[in-house]
Order: structure tokens, then sequence, then C-alpha cells
């Protein structure tokens, strides 16, 4: 059987301490055919390469505006659209969305922070 014709699967796992990183390598290496690469491209673990979080808090009006605005690319540089365009998409004051858009930005900034000091905002 050729290298074309075998079936691959690719793995990618994220691991952010080096000991880790080293004993998943060394036993990926133990299996037949395998190959262990470490990617060293990272940011040297100032902050973590991927990150889960939870959005509950956010409200569905917020969560709206935010997604038509990345969909509009608002988010984007130079931005495509301006919060009047979003303001008449959803058929909503300018001084609304532009609130509705910074209470989910920061819902989310809360979160991310969250997610990687281990604590809750309960604790702020």
């Amino acid at each position: 059987m050729t290298d074309t014709e075998r079936e691959q699967l690719r793995v990618t796992v994220t691991v952010t301490d080096g000991d880790s990183i080293q004993q998943l390598i060394d036993c990926v290496d133990d299996v037949v055919d395998a190959e262990a690469v470490a990617d060293r491209s990272s940011n040297s673990n100032e902050y973590p390469a991927a990150i889960s979080i939870d959005v509950d808090e956010m409200t569905p009006k917020q969560w709206e505006a935010l997604e038509l605005a990345d969909d509009l690319g608002y988010y984007e540089r130079p931005r495509r659209t301006d919060l009047e365009t979003l303001a008449s998409e959803l058929s909503i004051s300018k001084s609304a969305v532009s609130q509705r858009l910074r209470a989910a930005e920061a819902t989310l900034i809360r979160a991310l922070f969250e997610s990687t000091s281990g604590r809750d905002s309960t604790e702020q």
C-alpha cells in the first residue's frame, strides 16, 4: 500500500506546558507509523492559544447586534459599515446599537479573562 492509499487521521491537540508537550510527543512516537510535530510558533505562554468562553450572560438582542456587526464588517479595518447602518438594519437608534455592542463586547471580554484566570465574575 502506498502512502497516498493509506487512510490518515490528523489530530490536533493544544497543550501549553512544556512537560506535557514532551510527554505527548513521546507517547505518539511510540505508536507505529505516527508522527508528532511540535508547533513552537506559539506566544511563549503569554496567553492561551485556545480557550472556551461562556456567553450565557449575553442577551439575544446583544448577540443579534454583534452578529450583524460582524457580518457587515463593523469590526474590520477599515470598517465596511457604521453604527448608523447597523441601527437602520436593526430598526433601533444609533445609541441603542452602540450600547448593545458595548455590552456584548464587555461580556465577551469578561468571559475571556474569567476563562483564562479561573475566576468567576463574583470574585471581582
